[in-house]
């Protein structure tokens, strides 16, 4: 099945258990709620076999998610520097950090938690995942990440992206990245692109350089 066949089923499954969820969340009885967690339980057996998933695996993460189906959000802190890793210099590398996951690298960054703003859940997952601490200046963009990135989970995301200023830390490894890096646009590492795209550091250089840079937002 070619690439962009298997991108269009894993679509119409991750709708299909969308239905189911808001089915099992709305539905008028117990038998429409049964029905409903059965669409679900078949959507995540198809996404499973799709793409060679653990289907308990794939199972859980559907079906702990409750309520009418809406996109996840996630930040992305962008830090630029000169490279040295000194506050309050200014340059065209980017900080990127070492995924221990996948062995690639992405901005720093995650899921917003329950209770924070996108700036408070930006400083936070730039400190936890490289042991920088930054201060927030501007939102760059607000990505879909169906229309921009090649590699994605079963979760329809929108990211943010946020400008962030530098103000110092050591790196400390943890149980997600092993290590971090400064990197200028024509020498970036290979990059997981579930999380971050070279097309999207592109952007974020872009916007660092322009002082009246506006949101981008699809």
């Amino acid at each position: 099945m070619e690439t962009d066949n298997k991108t269009d089923v894993v679509d119409l499954i991750l709708e299909l258990q969308a239905i189911g969820q808001s089915g099992e969340f709305y539905g008028h009885d117990d038998y429409d709620r049964e029905r409903a967690t059965r669409t679900r339980e078949l959507a995540a057996e198809l996404l499973a076999r799709l793409t060679g998933s653990n289907p308990e695996q794939t199972r859980d993460v559907f079906l702990e998610d409750y309520g009418y189906r809406t996109p996840k959000v996630d930040s992305r802190a962008v830090i630029f520097g000169d490279g040295s890793g000194r506050p309050g210099v200014d340059g065209d590398k980017i900080l990127l950090v070492h995924e221990g996951l996948d062995g690639r690298w992405s901005l720093p960054g995650g899921w917003i938690d329950e209770g924070l703003s996108v700036r408070e859940n930006t400083i936070k997952e730039a400190y936890e995942e490289s042991g920088m601490q930054v201060k927030t200046d501007r939102l760059l963009a607000v990505i879909d990440k169906r229309k921009h990135n090649p590699s994605r989970g079963i979760f329809h995301v929108y990211a943010f992206f946020v400008e962030c200023t530098l103000l110092g830390g050591d790196f400390t490894e943890n149980l997600e990245t092993t290590e971090i890096g400064w990197f200028g646009l024509d020498e970036l590492p290979e990059m997981s692109l579930g999380k971050t795209t070279p097309e999207q550091v592109a952007m974020c250089l872009k916007a660092h350089r322009d002082p009246n840079w506006q949101v981008i937002f699809d």
